[in-house]
């Protein structure tokens, strides 16, 4: 494939600054340094400057399209790739293309930059020329400023994938004297801009709307820098906010005053940090209050980062140095920390360095209502059984114990009768509700059992003694039986963890590479309805789905109804979700199996670099087989025809009727060879060089087999038919599947001369990898095998040894070189194999049972025909 073309975009932030200009004067610059430059489109808008600078470079013609009545004109694509220049002028990235087809919605909404896309990935450079207000992010901002919203828009993602941005600066006041010259618009049209789009409010905020936008793209070029250069030093480019957060009341409070801090400068940016421990995932609420914190976080325009670790200071000060943070927000502390040495704050003053700390004092008004985490640790009907048990427990106890009539010698043995329900409840709820039975449990054994009884008045030492012995020892059994009861349930978690962890591991061995089945124990074990497993692509800079769980392959859209959960695995690896919620430590578990994936991910690369590396030795094989394949195909029907046309042309011999007829014959057939032979490298040339356009539309596969009858009438009574009439329309390009059908069915006639050929499809028992922008890993298909026909030829013929059936479709690869049946360069099947990869198909051979070959090609269905 030709390598990727180089996008360069002048950016403005309003009409006039002089982007077109711009693009015209370093297209002159590159043209009179030798490069092939054309000028594919330019939109002078009748300024005189403009089309003076147009002249002098070449110039295509562009596309004129009728429509409403009214002549457009528009970018010639495909010109310009014929041309293949090495830089293309292309003005307006933002522009809508117009249609002479306004049924067509997709066609409707296609805009410059789509073309662009396309001569880029033909390998062409290209420059254009945008204003900041056609941004897609800032469309709302731009209507709220100028009072006009903007119909042609730019996805971000286009920006900021160009490799090089220039911004076309100019002053306001410049601006509108340009503007008031007529340099611009006509004087009319002038005086009317001057009055509402170009006010200098408009114009200044446009400005700083570029610079603001082009200061963050500068910033990421610099964080690529420092990390190729690992460069460690704090370097503060610009007013970066990190707050740290805890799972407290105090919490959004907290982001809200970082949000009103970063508010202040235009520019700045706000980072909203927590720092999770291992034992949160214990608090079923803890997930949902930290995505309450993060949508508050992003609809004030931060970023949310979660961390987990327990050394605080280190991690955040770590953290804020990363990011070259200026500033760092942390909440005060209360309580006995901060007498005895050990606050976080003061810490992290006195290792913040360059970066500055605010500390914001705890507020006490309006603290925020939150479940506890004993409520949040228990369900309701343990809460409920254990508060009974501590109420009226001892309650019931003291009925019994009361109608035993025991004296106060009996003291002792009663209080260890109260220790009962003070352990069950702790069993039952936890730690509160059996500290309210120790309590109540005091105070009925003093009332009933202690001299004086029923008053609260102790008048013996030793009862006294016993009733707080009891409360001591009450409190410190509830308090071992609540820890024991919690190690309990991280120990039953530890388990499902661990069983859970097994049955995924099972899957791996049980699996082994095949990705597509991994994720789908992981979707089952999991409980999940959905699962993608997506890759950041540095190149796109977004994220690439690579497999899913989906019935239908990538292609199937996002069920809507459903919850999304997104898991990442690294810097580069998520695990999209949609069912349930998930507990933190199910989020834990699935990032572990990421590292799974990235190993078959790691593997499929070096696979691949392995395949490429032999597909370069193999190409220096293919010069030696191409010159052997010349000495013998090309030159043998070359001298027959030499040798023809000799003997036509002898003086001294007089040929007959018959024998002019024979060497007319010998002519004709050795070229019909060459035309064959020739023909085939070309298509295989054009399909490795990228120049050959594939269209997808639907295609019958009978109207493909007539065809193929029509073009070789001498095979068409060899040919059966077996069309199954639910598999039957294919998604493909009609002239590269008829050049397929036709190579095999040619393949056979000179292989199997005897055989007959049928042709027959049915539902394929495999995917494909789809067209060829859907993004796929290694062998997994894109679309499902359920999306997809296989069109068989079938012949009985000798066959196809099974260690020959992948090498027949390399170049100059042919079947039993040494037989006289064997003609031609060995390119049929390697082109037919290189048509069926870029309509996004697959091609394959098969034994014919009872002798024979098949050969099987793999399409998608008919998008109309797809279930």
């Amino acid at each position: 494939m030709a390598k990727r073309g180089k996008l360069k975009v002048y950016l403005g932030f309003a009409p006039g600054v002089g982007k077109t200009c711009a693009m015209l004067n370093e297209g002159h610059d590159l043209y009179s340094r030798g490069h092939e430059v054309v000028v594919g489109l330019v939109e002078h808008h009748g300024r005189e400057r403009t089309k003076k600078l147009i002249e002098g470079l070449p110039v295509l013609d562009c596309r004129e399209v009728s429509y409403h009545g009214n002549t457009y004109r528009e970018l010639d694509v495909d010109a310009i790739i014929a041309a293949r220049p090495e830089v293309a002028l292309v003005d307006e990235l933002a522009h809508t293309v117009v249609t002479e087809e306004p049924g067509n919605e997709f066609v409707q909404q296609r805009k410059r930059w789509h073309d662009v896309y396309q001569l880029l990935d033909e390998g062409i450079d290209v420059i254009s020329t945008m204003n900041i207000q056609h941004l897609e992010s800032l469309n709302d901002v731009v209507a709220a400023v100028t009072g006009v919203r903007q119909m042609e828009t730019v996805p971000d993602r286009v920006l900021r994938d160009a490799d090089e941005i220039e911004l076309i600066d100019l002053s306001p006041d410049a601006l509108r004297i340009r503007l008031s010259r007529g340099e611009i618009y006509q004087k009319e049209q002038a005086e009317l801009a001057l009055r509402k789009y170009f006010r200098p409010g408009n114009l200044s905020a446009l400005r700083e709307l570029a610079l603001l936008w082009l200061a963050d793209k500068v910033e990421e070029v610099l964080d690529a820098y420092r990390e190729d250069e690992e460069i460690d030093d704090h370097w503060t480019t610009r007013e970066r906010v990190v707050v740290a957060v805890r799972d407290d009341e105090n919490a959004e409070s907290m982001i809200r005053r970082g949000a009103r801090m970063t508010g202040r400068v235009a520019g700045r940016e706000m980072i909203v940090v927590h720092i999770t421990g291992e034992d949160d995932g214990l608090d079923r609420g803890y997930l949902r209050r930290l995505r309450k914190l993060q949508d508050l976080t992003e609809s004030l325009g931060g970023q949310w980062r979660t961390i987990v670790g327990d050394d605080v200071p280190g991690i955040l000060l770590e953290f804020s140095r990363t990011v070259n943070a200026s500033q760092l927000v942390i909440g005060s502390e209360r309580g006995l920390r901060r007498y005895v040495g050990l606050s976080t704050s003061q810490r992290i003053i006195d290792q913040s360095g360059p970066i500055d700390v605010h500390i914001i004092s705890s507020s006490s008004e309006k603290k925020a209502k939150r479940r506890s985490e004993f409520q949040s640790r228990f369900s309701r009907p343990r809460r409920v059984t254990g508060w009974v048990l501590a109420l009226v427990g001892p309650v019931l106890l003291t009925l019994l114990l009361h109608q035993l009539d025991t004296g106060p010698e009996f003291l002792g043995v009663l209080l260890l009768t109260y220790l009962m329900p003070v352990v069950f409840a702790a069993m039952a709820a936890g730690l509160i509700p059996a500290l309210a039975a120790v309590v109540v449990g005091s105070l009925l054994a003093n009332w009933y059992f202690t001299d004086p009884t029923y008053t609260l008045t102790i008048t013996e030492p030793a009862s006294l003694i016993q009733i707080v012995l009891f409360g001591v020892i009450a409190a410190a059994v509830a308090t071992v039986v609540e820890r024991s009861e919690r190690r309990r349930e991280m120990a039953d978690r530890s388990l499902h963890q661990a069983v859970v962890m097994s049955e995924l591991a099972h899957g791996v061995v049980h699996d082994g590479d095949n990705m597509s089945n991994l994720v789908h124990s992981l979707a089952d074990t999991f409980s999940m309805e959905r699962v993608n497993v997506e890759r950041f692509s540095s190149e796109r800079k977004k994220w690439l789905p690579i497999v899913t769980t989906a019935e239908h392959g990538l292609s199937e859209p996002w069920p809507s109804e459903l919850p999304m959960t997104k898991v990442t695995s690294g810097d580069d690896l998520r695990f999209v979700l949609s069912g349930r919620e998930l507990t933190a430590a199910e989020t834990a578990m699935i990032a572990a199996h990421g590292s799974r994936i990235r190993a078959l991910m790691d593997m499929e690369e070096i696979a691949a670099m392995r395949r490429a590396t032999a597909a370069l030795e193999a190409g220096n094989r293919v010069g030696s087989a191409v010159l052997t394949a010349v000495s013998h195909d090309l030159r043998t029907p070359l001298a027959s025809i030499k040798a023809a046309v000799s003997s036509m042309n002898m003086e001294d011999v007089e040929l007959d009727d018959e024998s002019r007829e024979i060497l007319m014959e010998t002519i004709e057939s050795s070229a019909d060879r060459l035309e064959v032979v020739i023909g085939n490298l070309l298509d295989a040339s054009r399909i490795d060089s990228n120049s050959k356009r594939v269209e997808s539309v639907a295609v019958s596969v009978s109207d493909v087999v007539d065809a193929v009858c029509a073009e070789l009438p001498e095979a068409a009574g060899h040919i059966d038919r077996d069309i199954d009439h639910d598999a039957c329309m294919v998604e493909g390009d009609p002239g590269l599947i008829q050049r397929i059908v036709s190579n095999i069915v040619i393949n056979g006639r000179q292989y199997a001369p005897e055989s007959s050929l049928t042709i027959r499809t049915r539902p394929s028992e495999r995917g494909v990898r789809g067209p060829a922008d859907m993004p796929v890993m290694g062998s997994l298909g894109a679309i499902a095998a359920s999306a997809c026909i296989d069109i068989l030829i079938i012949d009985h013929g000798k066959g196809i040894p099974e260690d020959k059936l992948e090498e027949i479709f390399q170049p100059f690869q042919r079947l039993g070189d040494y037989s006289a049946q064997s003609q031609g360069l060995g390119l049929g099947l390697a082109a037919a194999s290189r048509f069926a990869d870029a309509m996004g198909g697959a091609i394959r051979a098969e034994q014919t049972p009872g002798g024979g070959a098949t050969f099987v090609l793999t399409l998608p269905r008919a998008m109309g025909e797809r279930k």
